[in-house]
């Protein structure tokens, strides 16, 4: 293994990261590179205890807005343990004498990453992992993985340094005539498109309408056979 993609792997295993991959991402956009050559892209998977208890609870993400606590919830630990995460990593490998530019939402808010008229990032971490061919992107807008479903929580870090990469073409989208996302999505968020690589969020997704219920998340056909299998 290249040493630089060692020190790394061995920082993010420190971290407990379960998931770990180097990206081509050259043939991008600059807009959404920003000049950079190679990202890492890491990530932990949800607990199928966590998802059973989010899918069993209709009411589960209004009870937890209703009570104003949100350091409960799996999830949204993981999601801002990846955004801490990913400023340590960039600034390790800014000390190792490489640039490096984390994906964390601060970061990205900070540094004006953000499309201003639809407040998107310009870089999606669901699509470095389409880039790392982990996965396709659902009816309901998330990346969706054969083995853990929607269920998986990432962080990402944009560089110069010299990694060892891959780029591989992401699976054939397999969510067919399946309409479960749609189904359980009562404010009718979702457009019930079938993603391409060139699709925009807008035609998937109105998320002035979405209310982060984790529903099409946990109902996912995919996350509940991986859910069913653990538990």
């Amino acid at each position: 293994m290249n040493p630089l993609n060692e020190t790394i792997t061995n920082e993010l295993k420190q971290h407990e990261i379960e998931f770990i991959h180097f990206v081509d991402i050259s043939g991008l956009a600059e807009k959404q590179n920003r000049g950079f050559s190679s990202a890492i892209l890491f990530g932990v998977k949800c607990s199928p205890e966590y998802l059973k208890r989010v899918s069993d609870n209709p009411n589960y993400v209004s009870d937890m807005v209703a009570r104003n606590y949100f350091d409960d919830d799996e999830h949204y630990v993981y999601e801002m343990g990846m955004y801490r995460i990913s400023d340590l990593l960039a600034e390790l490998i800014e000390k190792n004498g490489y640039k490096a530019y984390s994906l964390s939402d601060a970061n990205q808010i900070a540094t004006s990453n953000f499309d201003g008229m639809f407040g998107k990032t310009m870089l999606p971490l669901k699509t470095l992992a389409t880039h790392a061919g982990l996965g396709w992107i659902g009816k309901n807008n998330l990346l969706v993985n054969k083995e853990y479903g929607c269920c998986q929580t990432w962080g990402g870090v944009l560089t110069d340094a010299p990694l060892n990469v891959v780029l591989k073409n992401p699976p054939v989208v397999q969510c067919g005539n399946c309409q479960t996302c749609l189904d359980v999505c009562e404010p009718h968020a979702l457009q019930g498109a079938s993603w391409q690589s060139d699709i925009q969020r807008e035609e998937m997704i109105d998320v002035d309408k979405c209310t982060t219920c984790l529903k099409c998340m946990v109902h996912c056909p995919w996350t509940q056979r991986y859910m069913k299998k653990e538990l």
